[in-house]
């Protein structure tokens, strides 16, 4: 005699299956990536050493569907724009003047873009922006 059937599927309330996946790519040791995107990164930061004073572009190029956004994250925390730092239309950072001050007025640190579309978002791998230490005063 046959075992009793049972269904396949059990009904789950909308959005679990998403809300589901979402925990487990966030929680998946892949670095970077955030959720199904249809993004890539073209460029992504590099380490880079520079003088005190010198200008400084930290490459950030993504492809996608547009329209593509782009964060910039110093040491983890959101970056703003200001007469110094700019986020170019092409998404890279351009610091004209890089400063090397002790405390939150330094420029040094790891740097990291975040491209956004409407399918999701993807996080760069981390540069370290250096400052040399000769000719620093």
């Amino acid at each position: 005699m046959a075992p009793p059937l049972r269904p396949l599927a059990r009904l789950r309330p909308p959005g679990m299956l998403l809300r589901a996946l979402l925990l487990l790519l966030l929680l998946s040791p892949l670095p970077g990536v955030w959720c199904f995107s249809e993004l890539s990164f073209v460029k992504e930061p590099q380490d880079v050493t520079v003088t005190r004073k010198d200008p400084v572009v930290l490459d950030c190029q993504a492809h996608g569907e547009v329209p593509i956004k782009v964060t910039w994250l110093k040491n983890g925390a959101k970056m703003s724009e200001n007469k110094r730092i700019e986020v170019l239309s092409n998404g890279s950072l351009y610091i004209s003047e890089v400063e090397g001050r002790r405390g939150e007025q330094s420029d040094e640190g790891f740097y990291q873009c975040l491209a956004m579309n409407k399918y999701g978002a993807i996080l760069s791998q981390k540069a370290h922006l250096a400052l040399s230490r000769i000719g620093s005063t």
